[in-house]
């Protein structure tokens, strides 16, 4: 994968700041997204270090998905409190629908769900944006009747005009994330500007970060004294992989594993968690089996994925969400490579498409005709 190089003596970390320094020349609002993780925290220590600088402020704004580690939430906290004076708090506790990948039954988690504060994994802080800032205006993606997570993003963007979304993507995470920094460049002041995506309202969202790698980010940690997540220490000890090693949410479909070793990493956590939404232990115990969430392995009741696939869409039961599905799974090829991608969806409630089906040829039935056609 391409990633820029500099001459001697100017390196990524000085491309931040001057990224950083462009953005505040020509952006009055700026708001950075915080997640709890590495990459945002050294974004946001960045962000607020220019802005103390000019003296101004910059928002920093968190989606509270409620159903957290409390060392993000710890995290959070210090990076809000980091520099009060150039701060504007943009803690979101609403109450939105968030995919819960651990149970059929609770498909979804509506987090912060009125009357149910006594089961809350914990209290709304009077500090935070505990109501929709949009009042009323709400405003519900194309297809879906509810608000999602997406959905409050979307919304909570279109708030803005001529404003600098600032985001700690990194583009060796993945092609994917390449492709989508730099595939668009935007024109500012003149100049085509690659870590940059033009977005509605002549809003804008930034990558300063977007060639760092994993390196990089721990050495600004550690050269900065920067507090970090718990969580990140633990995984490390014990011995998940670079690509393993990430805070997230800990029940949608590209996290719920985290359940697996939430008991050992944070105990109270989890025992608020198992009480707060149901499929949490199921999960725990299951979360790395090839057959259940991997959908690695056929069940014994079933002698094909397609089979399995029409079974679970037949007894899926939101009728909302099984359209969703269905329409998309109508656009897809029909054979067993497929429908084991789109029993794994199905199995993860993943009707977002966040781990979206390669829809081609079984490879498996290529490469036999490729030897075939050479023995």
């Amino acid at each position: 994968m391409f990633i820029q190089k500099y001459n001697r003596g100017f390196n990524v970390l000085d491309a931040a700041k001057q990224r950083i320094a462009f953005i505040f020349d020509n952006y009055e609002n700026i708001i950075v997204s915080i997640s709890g993780g590495k990459d945002s925290s050294v974004l946001a220590y960045l962000s607020l270090i220019e802005a103390n600088k000019r003296n101004r402020k910059i928002g920093l704004f968190f989606l509270d998905e409620e159903v957290v580690y409390q060392s993000t939430v710890e995290q959070i906290d210090y990076l809000m409190s980091l520099y009060p004076a150039n701060t504007n708090r943009l803690w979101l506790q609403i109450e939105f629908d968030l995919t819960n990948a651990t149970s059929f039954e609770e498909s979804q988690l509506k987090c912060w769900q009125k009357g149910k504060h006594k089961i809350w994994m914990r209290s709304k802080d009077p500090r935070n944006i505990i109501n929709p800032p949009w009042g009323n205006n709400v405003k519900f993606r194309s297809g879906y009747k509810w608000l999602d997570f997406y959905g409050v993003i979307e919304n909570f963007e279109k708030m803005y005009e001529n404003t600098a979304f600032l985001v700690g993507l990194r583009a060796t995470e993945s092609p994917n994330r390449w492709r989508a920094v730099s595939k668009n460049p935007v024109q500012i002041a003149g100049k085509s500007v690659f870590y940059g995506t033009q977005k509605p309202q002549n809003n804008v969202s930034f990558y300063p970060l977007y060639d760092w790698n994993f390196h990089d980010i721990w050495k600004y940690i550690y050269d900065n004294d920067i507090k970090y997540s718990k969580i990140y220490d633990y995984l490390f000890k014990k011995g998940f992989g670079i690509n393993e090693i990430r805070i997230s949410s800990l029940i949608h479909e590209r996290s719920f594993k985290s359940l697996c070793e939430l008991p050992e990493f944070e105990p109270d956590t989890y025992a608020k968690l198992t009480e707060r939404i149901k499929g949490i232990q199921f999960a725990q115990e299951t979360g790395r089996n090839a057959k259940v969430f991997k959908a690695q392995k056929l069940p014994k009741n079933f002698k094909l994925w397609s089979e399995y696939r029409d079974f679970l869409l037949q007894t899926y039961p939101y009728t909302d969400k099984k359209e969703i599905f269905i329409k998309r799974f109508a656009k897809h090829l029909e054979n067993e490579f497929v429908a084991r991608q789109q029993v794994r969806q199905l199995v993860l409630n993943d009707y977002e498409n966040n781990i979206p089906v390669n829809s081609k040829e079984d490879p498996r039935i290529e490469l036999i005709k490729y030897y075939m056609e050479v023995l």
